[in-house]
């Protein structure tokens, strides 16, 4: 995947480089990006229930992540967690609430706000984030689907079943889905999701069909940062998405500089789910290092 690196010196520089970076690519051109960030670079654009699959001995298919994903769902609401607030939640809309406190989906968690995905870059885990201080972190641009490609709210189709369902009508796209305010943490983090049947992605760095590699080798993204605020054209996008390296040095000065002009706190941006805390017991236990042979 293209990437880009800034060329500061300093951690402190490099952190304030990468905020600015982003800001600009974020507000400057009419192609609209979503934003994901990363703590650890070595896993590149890959959901969770994907990751599940790729690395259990059942076909690497959307057949099986569709399987996995309804097994899920009937777990989930076996035990009543479908029922929220006086409704009961689609599956869609249950897969959006069990993605965000940890459980292994095929949704991929993406945020409208780059300041927001550069948090989770730069805090590898709420109470203790130093955690990821030793390596690298990524943060993603991938642009928006069209929207034609996009997926209501309270889409009310099952995800697998014998009639039409959601896995069924992927096709070989990327959807956005922006699900409803389901929990707290969703609309703080003004999350939303790209769903899209999986692809193996070999030694790729992703497992949902964007087109990440150019078909020269020409850097579009270097060289339009690298002409930022010159006069003439900007290079022209060659691909769906984008990485900029986080290196480890600027994590902490990059945390710093978030609490310090975001207005971003832990407890803001990880509410605890007073109203229902065995929601992320339940979800932790079915995370992406989950045997899928246990499941289906």
């Amino acid at each position: 995947m293209l990437t880009w690196k800034s060329a500061y010196g300093t951690p402190e520089q490099i952190a304030r480089d990468i905020v600015s970076t982003a800001m600009w690519l974020h507000t400057t051109f009419q192609e609209v990006w979503l934003w994901r960030g990363q703590a650890n670079a070595a896993y590149g654009l890959i959901p969770g229930m994907h990751s599940r699959v790729l690395s259990s001995s059942h076909p690497s298919t959307e057949t099986t992540a569709s399987e996995a994903t309804a097994h899920l769902l009937r777990t989930a609401r076996a035990i009543g967690l479908h029922e929220y607030n006086g409704a009961k939640l689609p599956d869609l809309a249950l897969l959006a609430h069990l993605q965000h406190y940890g459980a292994a989906t095929p949704l991929l968690d993406v945020s409208t706000d780059p300041l927001i995905a550069l948090w989770m870059a730069a805090f590898a885990d709420p109470e203790r984030p130093e955690d990821g201080d030793g390596m690298p972190g990524s943060l993603f641009g991938v642009l928006k689907p069209h929207e034609k490609n996009w997926i209501t709210p309270l889409d009310a189709r099952n995800y697998e079943g014998p009639s039409a369902t959601v896995s069924s009508s992927l096709g070989d796209k990327v959807w956005w889905y922006q699900a409803p305010d389901v929990t707290e943490r969703l609309r703080i983090q003004r999350g939303s999701f790209l769903l899209s049947p999986l692809v193996d992605p070999g030694v790729g760095t992703t497992s949902i069909p964007l087109a990440t590699e150019p078909k020269t080798e020409r850097n579009w993204i270097v060289e339009r940062i690298k002409n930022r605020g010159k006069a003439g054209k900007p290079a022209k996008r060659t691909t769906d998405a984008f990485r900029i390296e986080i290196p480890a040095s600027a994590k902490a000065p990059l945390r710093s500089l978030l609490i310090q002009r975001s207005g971003l706190t832990v407890a803001t941006v990880y509410p605890i789910p007073w109203h229902r805390p065995y929601i992320e017991q339940f979800a932790k236990s079915y995370g992406r290092n989950r045997d899928l042979h246990l499941d289906i």
